[in-house]
């Protein structure tokens, strides 16, 4: 690339944001058309715009913005006022530029057209005439064009640089800030490939260490595997971008669609520099646009029905957007009317997908499945915005495809929340190994609900049939079962009556369905690899990765697994909990994890301690003066042996070899390990503790659950006791002054 292709590009790249900023300027202006600071910073711009058109003599484009430029300065100094029409046309000259912009960069000369009508449009509006009447401007390009069409095409070639304000030709940012560096996108993922290479290459060589007593090989493998941590944690960061850049689109997409409806939308903002991979960026942009359409198109109503209902004149949508554990939660409510349940029974009956008898006893959330189907739509007259059906469904498939779920919550005339939940990433994730059979499958973590342990020699339900469809019974309620080894052909086996038998309760298309496997082995972050052409018809598998032994592993896809076995559709021929007259609640229920300790048996502690299960072999145990620590993660994780803090727990065994199940628990920053026996699963317990005579040590009580009584252990209590054992005074009997020490628990790493 010569020096006049660098010069266009970072024309092409300026270009792009002063458009971007306009359209959110223009919005803005909208409503406080007196903001004089706001029309001159737009009108800078589009000068701006023009002077760099003239630079490269592309004629078509200095015109466009010629004329727009000569509108702002009549409404700069005061000769005319902003109003809805010259907005308008002002919004469809930001479309027309920046459809020339992308021509220009596809093949780097101005494209031929004529853009006559819009000139002298601009310079009627100029002139005070107003404009006749004629056909509905047509609505911006964000509603006209597919949402790849608006993503920044310089993606394929230069990183995105920020956002800043538009500014002249030659003149330099005064900050003295570093400044950012092009970086070919297709060279940074080919550093990740070669990251993810030596993520899998550390993994096995991880496994050698245990073989070797030399403590030189075993401190290199460590160092490797910290370096390697740290260089792919800060891979990882540079292909993650604010959802911001998607964001900034959608105040013109809402103008613009309101304006189509004859309503009224205000937008919220909430979380807009929460980051994730650019690669989801742009997959869900298209989800995004479809359910800001439908909230305003479905949902909110117009200015005199609101008005007749009591609420304000203006809608309102909000989006937010958050972390939480390891995936980005985006969440999408309006306060509109809520989803017509009504009216999608009415044509779920009229395309004949639900006989009028069946319907009686349906629930709104069984209702709501039909609106993600192909073709469905409530709407009886197809128009620009909606009526053809592939809104929701659009929005479904793409999530999926992203390893993503999908929530709606829409109570009868309150709105509606819709909550995504994506991955950061989909080129490393963390995933659940099980074994089943002589092979081994990793299920994404984000697919996890929780997991189960049935005894079936003590349960005395068991497993049961539905209709040809197994199921078992999880707090009361049936929950489907699919068998792993049944469902791909691994061996016909069925568990015994006095079987043992692990269970992976999952949530794929709105459903929860448990997965049953022969053994529960490890969580561990994988490197995702694609499947090659011999996977290619499978629905069952989203792709591979290289065990530690440098043996694969077939990642479960969980959607398609639910779709291709046909449970989907069983379920939703047959529901398994009908819908019954809610029983009195007499108390509260709170989740809490089961485990054993020594002596102690059944003991429960509140789930909301519970940041993460860990399990640590008997080498990875190191002193610190007379605590046991491991490493964890960069730093440094305290054990503390929860049987040495509660009344009537057995000591730990001696030279026990067996792994350490540790339940991680953050404290004001620092994570501590509480060691405990067999871990169970979740289980909901009444929030009122039993009474009884005496309080034992590190224990808040005991709950009853299924005739068995399970004690609560007292983190808080516990944790105390810690403290004051790690302040405790020491004393050096040798000196005929004793020194006094006290060790600050906090500090110790």
């Amino acid at each position: 690339m010569d020096n006049t292709d660098d010069i266009l590009v970072e024309f092409i790249i300026e270009a792009r944001e002063i458009l971007d900023q306009l359209d959110l300027d223009f919005v803005l202006l909208e409503k406080t058309p007196d903001d004089k600071k706001l029309v001159g910073n737009i009108f800078r711009a589009i000068h701006t715009l023009k002077g760099s058109s003239g630079f490269f003599a592309f004629k078509r484009l200095e015109k466009i913005t010629h004329a727009g430029e000569t509108l702002l300065g009549k409404i700069r100094d005061g000769s005319l006022v902003l109003d809805k029409q010259k907005t308008s046309l002002l919004l469809l000259t930001l479309d027309a530029v920046r459809e020339i912009v992308a021509a220009i960069e596809a093949t780097h000369s101005e494209p031929e057209g004529d853009n006559t009508q819009l000139i002298e449009d601009l310079l009627h509006l100029a002139h005070g005439v107003a404009l006749a009447a004629r056909e509905p401007l047509e609505a911006s390009a964000a509603l006209q064009l597919p949402p790849t069409q608006l993503a920044a095409a310089a993606d394929k070639s230069v990183s995105p640089l920020p956002t800043a304000q538009a500014q002249d030709w030659g003149v330099e940012l005064a900050q003295e800030v570093a400044q950012p560096v092009k970086v070919n996108l297709d060279l940074l993922d080919k550093l990740m490939n070669l990251v993810s290479e030596m993520v899998l290459a550390r993994n096995r060589l991880l496994p050698f260490v245990k073989d070797f007593d030399d403590h030189h090989f075993t401190g290199a493998v460590r160092n490797i595997d910290l370096l390697t941590q740290e260089l792919q944690e800060r891979m990882m960061m540079t292909r993650m971008q604010p959802i911001s850049q998607i964001w900034s689109k959608f105040p013109r997409l809402i103008r613009d669609v309101a304006d189509e409806c004859g309503k009224q939308v205000n937008l919220v903002q909430d979380g807009a520099d929460t980051e994730l991979d650019r690669t989801l960026l742009d997959a869900i942009r298209d989800p995004l646009v479809h359910i800001i359409r439908n909230c305003i198109d479905h949902g909110i109503e117009t200015p005199d029905q609101r008005a007749h209902l009591g609420k304000p004149a203006v809608g309102q949508i909000l989006l937010k957007a958050s972390h939480e554990n390891g995936m980005v939660v985006i969440q999408i409510a309006d306060d509109g009317g809520g989803v017509d349940f009504d009216l999608v029974c009415q044509k779920a009956i009229e395309k004949k997908l639900l006989t009028a008898e069946h319907a009686l006893s349906m629930t709104d959330m069984q209702l709501l499945e039909y609106i993600y189907l192909p073709g469905f739509s409530t709407k009886s007259v197809v128009t620009k915005l909606s009526g053809r059906g592939v809104g929701m469904d659009v929005v479904k498939t793409n999530i999926a495809k992203m390893g993503g779920s999908i929530e709606i919550d829409s109570p009868r005339g309150q709105g509606t929340h819709i909550c995504l939940k994506i991955p950061l990433t989909l080129a490393v994730m963390p995933a659940l190994f099980v074994r089943c059979e002589d092979e081994r499958f990793a299920i994404p973590q984000n697919n996890i609900v929780e997991m189960v342990r049935l005894d079936l020699a003590h349960d005395s339900r068991g497993l049961e049939d539905f209709y040809g469809l197994p199921v078992f019974r999880l707090r009361d309620k049936l929950t489907p079962l699919l068998l792993l080894n049944h469902h791909l052909n691994l061996s016909q086996k069925f568990p015994g009556k006095d079987a043992v038998v692990n269970i992976a309760l999952l949530q794929a298309a709105g459903t929860q369905f448990g997965l049953l496997v022969d053994e529960v082995l490890n969580m561990q972050e994988v490197v995702v690899k694609p499947l090659g052409p011999l996977f290619s018809g499978s629905t069952d598998f989203a792709g591979a990765t290289i065990l530690g032994n440098g043996s694969v592993a077939l990642i479960l896809d969980v959607a398609g697994m639910a779709n291709n076995s046909g449970l989907l559709a069983k379920i939703q021929a047959r529901p398994l909990n009908p819908v019954q007259v809610a029983a009195k609640v007499t108390e509260d229920l709170i989740p809490m994890l089961l485990f054993e300790l020594p002596g102690l048996e059944f003991t429960a502690i509140p789930l909301e301690c519970v940041d993460r299960l860990e399990s640590f072999t008997a080498e990875k145990i190191q002193k610190n003066g007379k605590r046991e620590v491991v490493q964890y993660g960069s730093g440094i994780m305290q054990l503390l042996r929860l049987n040495e803090y509660i009344d009537g727990a057995s000591p730990t065994p001696v030279k026990s070899q067996e792994p350490l199940s540790v339940i991680a628990h953050d404290v004001n920053g620092l994570t501590m390990g509480l060691v405990v026996g067999k871990v169970h699963d979740i289980i909901q317990v009444p929030q009122i503790m039993q009474n009884t005579n005496s309080q034992q040590r590190g224990l808040q009580g005991c709950v009853i659950l299924n005739g068995r009584v399970i004690n609560v252990i007292d983190v808080q209590e516990i944790l105390r006791m810690r403290r004051i054992q790690d302040s405790e005074i020491l004393v050096y009997p040798d000196s005929e002054k004793s020194e006094v020490a006290v060790i600050d628990w906090k500090r110790v790493q």
